[in-house]
């Protein structure tokens, strides 16, 4: 009898719980002229007839929303599609509406379209969400005026055709597009594609076989395939029409086939009693074939797990993210090369796949080691013994280790003053070259923990169903208690999860922003004793990590807000990502104490290159275009691609850091006030600057926005064009903001005459060769128009950015 009243009072305080919480509206129709808003985002959404989808906002991270589909008994909500996975809406004001003229918009918090269906929308009745997962749009005749089908992202769902122009892309854990594609390739072959700016080419199939030899037809114009319900994955292009075939074939289970971030495609299907993932079917069972794994010179080898090492003479780029790759320890240039100060290092049973400068036939190895060392560009050669074969290497990528003893070797290039000596040369100990059975239940758990989409149910929750089920029965607990007991358990199922893949895979590490100890600190830099610069927000140090990691701490001065103010401040500043800004790796909060760690930038500051005599380094004019490019990419990511609007506030020369290839970072950048998207706060008006620099608003005490920051990179732009201060560049002994503006007058002037020559006389005259005429008098234009007194009439970053790329040759 108690046994029974515990039950029913546990059930009781259950139903009366889920009453009190709104109910999801559960309509799978969206009418004309309706919307679906980002604050009820967790009530506000569509759902399929039979409950297997959901769609509406999604909170990809703090503030941050996308417009997705997802599977609604997956746990953490499985995405497989999103209109904007790469450019997130705000949690405020946010909506995606079905307009009465029939185009379905999202729109960010200021009205900004982020995002709109393409298509011919007349008489359109409604937007409508199917048991297949896709959204359609309907007009009055039922016809299908567009569907998300046509646009899928990194996955595709059951029934949903892949066709010549439809592909998957991965969305990494930083919201950003991953460097794999799967589509159809110029040939009429489905296909995995490794594709960076310097090289592209297929992985999947394989191709050091031919077609026929994968299994593929040669000769086929047709690009049609589909995943069936029964996780049957058909091609136009598989030879003999045989399909590939799901380890779980049959019918009744939700499937999805996604490209996961590591490159791989995988088929997965859901466990509907806990809401996980399991991997029916893998693309690439030997995942060290898939190309750029380990980034640009990284080698993959297995020992036994797939694991990414750096060849000798290289260094990790970014310590923790695989993507970057290894970096040469000395750069080999094309400037002062002498080939008698070069070695060779023997990797065997190595291969950097592709990026061959050319293909030579039966030659001896003397021939192609030659030909290698009296070529500035060659990285290394790849030589087999028998054939001759002779593969000179203009890039270093998609490295890999043979799992067998294959004859490949590859010698590679590095100064002779490099000492390799003791360094282990990355080398796999598996043979096994082909696993005879994929078993995803012996997946090693460390290995899970990158992929964030699947969550495993822990199993006590009958435990507590009737543990405070008892509660109720002998001491009558108040039902509100036994609810907050069950939403406390269901917070903990929901909370973001980690996706396992089918293979012990590449582990994928995105951030590594963290907080340091001020200990750690003192070690890293010795008890601060190098200086590597100072300036109005403290003083930096040089400093190297437990990891070897060369770092740049700051202590920070004058820092008013509070700890907990100060690191959700720098949560913000963390997720900042861009390659023409400084990456934030980590901070310290510790009693008074607060400190910046930063990446090392090896070339030190813009001013100190351009203003100080003593330095050597002379910028020529392609470098100082490409800096004046890269800084306004940098502004342009904070002004309009931040979730949260950050301002500068304090741009000039200083600054302004050069990598070791003279690339711009812009550091201090997360130092101002942080500013929401709303709108320019009041509260910001007299942050920092730097004399010269500070726009004019500054001065009559105006609320400050991002234009002070476009001004400073006017006078950027001069000094980069001059080689010469501000100070001393406008003439005079007035105030310098009156003498600037005398300045700008005069250039406009001369951008309206017809004589040109004067622009000789302003640019640097060390320059040599000499500069671009066109891209110089663009320079100066933008200048001009950077300085307008009128803050509304200066342009914004993105259309400067703009104006750059088409005026680059």
């Amino acid at each position: 009898m108690a046994f029974s009243l515990a039950t029913v009072l546990a059930t009781a305080s259950i139903l009366s719980f889920f009453a009190l919480i709104p109910r999801a509206a559960s309509r799978d129709i969206l009418s004309l002229g309706s919307s679906l808003r980002v604050e009820s985002y967790q009530t506000n959404i569509l759902q399929s007839s039979d409950g297997t989808f959901s769609s509406g906002f999604y909170e990809v991270y703090t503030n941050a929303f996308t417009f997705s589909i997802w599977y609604s008994k997956a746990a953490n909500k499985t995405i497989v599609w999103s209109a904007n996975p790469d450019r997130p809406v705000h949690a405020r004001r946010s909506a995606v509406t079905l307009r009465k003229d029939g185009n379905m918009v999202l729109m960010d918090y200021d009205g900004t379209v982020m995002w709109q269906a393409d298509g011919n929308f007349t008489n359109v009745r409604h937007a409508h969400l199917l048991n297949t997962g896709n959204l359609i749009i309907e007009d009055s005749r039922g016809n299908t005026v567009w569907q998300s089908f046509d646009s899928p992202t990194d996955t595709f769902l059951p029934t949903q055709h892949i066709t010549a122009t439809t592909k998957l892309v991965p969305t990494t854990q930083s919201h950003s597009p991953g460097n794999y594609i799967f589509r159809f390739s110029d040939l009429s072959v489905l296909s995995l594609i490794y594709d960076v700016p310097e090289v592209s080419d297929v992985y999947w199939p394989d191709p050091d076989q031919n077609l026929y030899q994968d299994g593929r037809n040669q000769y086929n114009s047709t690009r049609l395939g589909t995943l069936g319900n029964s996780g049957i994955l058909a091609s136009s292009d598989f030879a003999d029409g045989q399909p590939l075939v799901a380890l779980d074939a049959g019918s009744n289970i939700n499937r999805r086939l996604t490209l996961d971030p590591d490159g791989n495609l995988r088929l997965y299907s859901l466990n509907d009693s806990d809401g996980s993932w399991s991997v029916s079917m893998v693309a690439m069972s030997q995942p060290c074939n898939i190309h750029g794994l380990c980034g640009p010179s990284g080698i993959c080898h297995y020992s036994p797990k797939p694991t990414c090492s750096c060849p000798p003479g290289y260094v990790m780029r970014n310590p923790g993210n695989w993507t970057e790759g290894c970096m040469a320890i000395v750069n080999i240039t094309c400037d002062h090369y002498d080939k008698k100060s070069m070695k060779f290092v023997k990797l065997p049973n190595t291969d950097f796949w592709g990026s061959d400068q050319q293909h030579r036939l039966s030659v001896s190895f003397q021939t192609c080691r030659n030909i290698c060392i009296s070529d500035c560009t060659c990285k290394g050669f790849q030589y087999q013994e028998g054939t001759g074969s002779c593969y000179p290497k203009a890039y270093l990528f998609s490295g890999r280790t043979y799992p067998t003893k294959d004859v490949r070797t590859i010698y590679l290039k590095v100064p002779i003053k490099v000492s390799v000596l003791g360094v282990v040369i990355p080398h796999s100990n598996v043979f096994d070259s082909v696993p005879r059975q994929l078993d995803c239940d012996q997946m090693n758990k460390s290995i899970r923990k990158p992929f964030p989409d699947v969550h495993k149910t822990g199993g006590g929750e009958s435990k507590w169903f009737y543990f405070y089920g008892f509660i109720a029965a002998f001491f009558v607990v108040e039902v509100s208690f036994i609810s907050f007991a069950w939403f406390f358990v269901l917070r903990r199922e929901l909370r973001p999860s980690e996706l396992w893949a089918a293979e012990e895979g590449y582990k994928v590490m995105t951030s590594n922003f963290r907080r340091y100890s001020y200990r750690e600190l003192v070690k890293a830099t010795r008890k601060f004793k190098v200086e590597l610069g100072k300036g109005g927000s403290g003083t930096v140090y040089k400093g190297v990590l437990e990891d070897d990691r060369q770092v740049a701490v700051k202590k920070l001065e004058n820092v008013r807000q509070g700890k907990e103010e100060f690191q959700a401040e720098l949560s913000i500043i963390g997720r900042i990502n861009h390659m023409n800004l400084v990456r934030i790796w980590g901070f310290c909060s510790e009693g008074s104490h607060r400190l910046l760690v930063s990446e090392y930038v090896e070339n030190g500051s813009l001013a100190n290159i351009l203003f100080n005599d003593k330095n050597n380094i002379l910028l020529d004019w392609k470098g100082r275009f490409d800096i004046a490019l890269g800084v306004a990419k940098g502004l342009a990511y904070l002004h309009h691609e931040c979730l949260e609007w950050v301002i500068h506030c304090d741009v000039k020369p200083e600054n302004i850091l050069l990598d070791e290839n003279f690339e711009p970072k812009i550091t201090d950048f997360g130092l101002a006030k942080l500013l929401n998207r709303g709108g320019s706060n009041q509260n910001v008006s007299h942050i920092r600057g730097t004399l010269g620099y500070i726009a004019p608003e500054w001065v009559s005490g105006l609320p400050i926005t991002v234009k002070v920051d476009v001004y400073s990179y006017g006078v950027v732009l001069l000094e980069l064009l001059s080689g010469t201060r501000i100070s001393e560049l406008v003439e005079g002994s007035g105030e310098v903001h009156d003498m600037l503006r005398k300045l700008v007058r005069m250039l406009s002037d001369k951008l309206e005459g017809k004589e040109q020559s004067w622009i000789d006389g302003f640019v640097d005259a060390k320059l040599n060769p000499p500069f671009n005429p066109v891209q110089a008098r663009t320079l100066i234009k933008l200048a001009v128009s950077c300085l307008e007194e009128d803050r509304s009439r200066r342009p914004t970053m993105e259309y400067i950015v703009q104006t750059l790329l088409s005026a680059d040759d």
